[in-house]
């Protein structure tokens, strides 16, 4: 099978074969492009992840949904929700429908407005009567709110709590919905504002079968291999911020 990863690292292991001086650099260099390029080595990094959050959701007396964003396509006529943030609009809309619950959706930048049409489009064809009240306060029943744009996961948090506490609730419970392999750093977060957390992952990303094919160079391969880094460097940095 030729993939462009499956290229480069043939690349580096001919150009180890041919340049005596630098050999070792080279082999090197293939030698972790293939690791980080097969399914195989980001399957088990991130199932590592998502592991203790991959299981039935809880139930309790909460107080609202909350869904983290994780990116949009600009300029999409339709579903502009990046594939993560997708995932976890609808499963955070699912648990809310079902138990009559607020939905806040705490997105990055502009993507508020993705996901403003993205509820627009599932009252259009679904009629979920998906809104936000006209004057913006927070109700226990199913409705949708959006916080203000943020940076970052931290700034998610504080703005979440900032609805709350506009409505007079200081220490909200809430189902926090992300993707599996960022549980385990966002709940953290959230619960430093003294919020109570009942992790509602989705957005699973690993397999529990296995396949020879685990083991070629792939785009797929080299995504997951680069959440699991993304997520371990997120940690380590975010635990250098306590610490500091």
């Amino acid at each position: 099978m030729v993939t462009t990863p499956g290229l480069f690292v043939f690349l580096f292991f001919v150009a180890a074969l041919l340049v005596r001086k630098y050999r070792p650099l080279f082999l090197v260099a293939a030698l972790l492009f293939y690791l980080t390029s097969i399914y195989y080595t980001g399957n088990k990094m991130v199932q590592a992840l998502e592991k203790p959050y991959n299981i039935p959701l809880q139930e309790a007396n909460v107080d609202g949904v909350v869904v983290l964003g994780a990116g949009y396509y600009k300029g999409s006529s339709n579903l502009p929700l990046e594939e993560s943030s997708f995932k976890r609009f609808m499963y955070g809309v699912m648990i809310a429908k079902k138990r009559d619950l607020p939905v806040i959706y705490a997105g990055a930048f502009n993507e508020r407005e993705a996901a403003q049409l993205t509820a627009q489009e599932l009252n259009d064809t679904l009629d979920l009567n998906l809104t936000t009240p006209k004057d913006g306060k927070l109700r226990k029943q199913f409705a949708i709110y959006y916080t203000k744009n943020s940076a970052n996961t931290q700034q998610n948090a504080a703005e979440t709590y900032a609805l709350f506490h506009a409505q007079g609730i200081d220490h909200p419970k809430i189902y926090l919905v992300t993707s599996a392999s960022h549980m385990h750093r966002a709940k953290p977060l959230f619960e430093a504002y003294g919020m109570k957390v009942i992790p509602a992952a989705t957005d699973f990303k690993t397999r529990s079968d296995s396949c020879y094919c685990f083991y070629y160079p792939t785009s797929k391969g080299l995504q997951l291999n680069d959440i699991a880094i993304h997520e371990i460097l997120g940690y380590l940095r975010d635990t250098l911020k306590k610490l500091l």
